[in-house]
């Protein structure tokens, strides 16, 4: 009677190594398999934003959504003070990244987990009600919306609201992965509107402190320690998808985008246009209250990630970057 015969011990070694051998082969294959398929999610998730912008256009006289022109203040009427869409003065301190997203998820433009990009690499950037804040999870706000009471979606201040701000003292946490037209000055209607173009940048991935290209000093590193190179492509390299004005696409892998370009400004360059930083306010614009051109208030794109932005007659903007790597 013949008896199985079991695998020798070297038998197992050499089929081991071959499985491993071919793990070896395969991985690269399936780590960029599935950084291409991030990407293309991420695409997604942008044309996603730029069709809301559209919605909310086609609602509302192709305006795209300008939070402080939403929520103003109230208007006195004879039975007392009231509020009225587009009615009393803007609140343009309320152009920043967490109130735009956070009154268009409270519209039902955006949803949450649309304006988390699947390339995230920052841990304490995640959907909303799903990433633990100050050690608890809450969900969205939608009860806060309450027109008549002059409240229209829940703020960054609130439990329930769409927070953006890396610097938050103790508690991080920030439910946006994506840079905004900054809503400032000529740029709001020049280029935050649904008759903007293929020249005008809507969102894109965040970018390095200041846009910086270089460290200041060496071993500072503003660019070389930066986690916005590990978003999308090889390690260390900025990359990233931004959707334009006429809801197309590109991926770029520099902060000069072949499509955004300057205009001609006071006092700016006289021999024609110019290749924009979508990461810096680079070029004099309108003048502020003061009668100083300012580049606040200029019309170049400008991609921010901010948590508060001035009023057109006093440009100020504060904004947050991801932390260096280690």
């Amino acid at each position: 009677m013949k008896t199985k015969r079991g695998f020798t011990l070297i038998e197992l070694m050499v089929v081991i190594t071959i499985i491993a051998m071919l793990m070896g082969l395969l991985m690269p294959a399936l780590s960029s398999s599935m950084a291409t398929a991030r990407a293309k999610k991420d695409a997604t998730n942008l044309r996603g934003m730029g069709q809301g912008l559209a919605s909310f256009a086609a609602d509302f006289n192709g305006d795209y959504m300008i939070p402080g022109e939403v929520w103003r203040s109230s208007i006195n009427t004879p039975s007392g003070p009231v509020y009225s869409w587009g009615q009393g003065d803007p609140n343009f301190f309320l152009n920043n990244t967490a109130d735009l997203n956070s009154g268009m998820v409270a519209m039902r433009y955006f949803v949450t987990n649309q304006i988390i990009s699947p390339c995230e690499v920052n841990y304490d950037v995640g959907v909303k009600g799903e990433i633990a804040e100050n050690g608890q999870i809450q969900g969205y706000n939608f009860d806060a919306y309450n027109p008549s009471e002059g409240v229209y979606w829940a703020q960054p201040s609130t439990p329930g609201g769409i927070r953006a701000n890396l610097t938050n003292p103790g508690d991080k946490k920030s439910h946006v992965s994506y840079t905004n037209q900054t809503l400032m000055g000529d740029r709001l209607r020049s280029k935050w509107h649904s008759t903007s173009g293929s020249d005008s940048t809507l969102f894109a991935l965040r970018g390095t402190e200041d846009g910086a290209m270089r460290d200041v000093e060496d071993g500072s590193g503003e660019w070389t320690r930066s986690p916005v190179h590990d978003f999308m492509g090889p390690s260390g390299a900025y990359m990233s998808n931004i959707i334009w004005g006429d809801n197309s696409i590109t991926t770029e892998t520099n902060f000069f985008p072949s499509n955004s370009r300057y205009e001609p400004r006071l006092g700016g360059y006289s021999n024609g246009i110019k290749k924009d930083h979508i990461f810096q306010c680079e070029f004099t614009g309108s003048t502020d209250d003061d009668g100083n051109p300012s580049n606040f208030l200029a019309g170049d794109n400008y991609l921010s990630y901010s948590y508060l932005a001035g009023d057109e007659g006093f440009p100020n903007l504060l904004v947050t970057f991801d932390e260096l790597k280690d």
